[in-house]
């Protein structure tokens, strides 16, 4: 047997990633790594992530997930070079997203005092096809532009 150390639930360890006001990602995960899409987080402009928090299957094909977020990533990309400086998704989007996430994969980490399931961080809770149709088109009202 080997031991890798890898850690499925550690993102980013042991880099260190600074957003807005010196915010630093590690401290904004502390309670579980959270991404709207599993791709941006907010206070971290310009920051996109390729299977990030709840993108991993159980079953089927991560990269078939990658590419989806690829084409997600080439359309934020295309709206930079188009004008904005900096893309952040705002604060309520990604938070409406991790409830949902959560809520669907069955954790109550949720609810006040929740001593149930801790939030899942990893997992994808829909079929391939949903996050395909859900990356399909970025959507500029999810995100504030500068």
């Amino acid at each position: 047997m080997l031991a890798t150390g890898f850690d499925v639930g550690e993102f980013l360890f042991p880099m260190k990633v600074f957003g807005r006001d010196d915010r630093e990602l590690s401290d904004e995960w502390r309670g579980g790594a959270r991404a709207h899409l599993g791709i941006t987080v907010p206070g971290f402009p310009n920051l996109f992530l390729v299977h990030g928090p709840n993108t991993a299957l159980r079953a089927g094909s991560v990269v078939h997930m990658i590419e989806c977020q690829a084409a997600y990533l080439r359309q934020a990309v295309a709206r930079i070079t188009a004008g904005a400086r900096a893309l952040a998704v705002r604060p309520e989007v990604a938070v409406a997203f991790d409830h949902e996430m959560q809520h669907r994969l069955g954790s109550d980490s949720l609810s006040p005092g929740g001593a149930g399931r801790r939030r899942s961080v990893s997992d994808w809770p829909g079929t391939m096809g949903e996050y395909e149709r859900r990356t399909a088109r970025f959507d500029d009202t999810e995100y504030h532009a500068t």
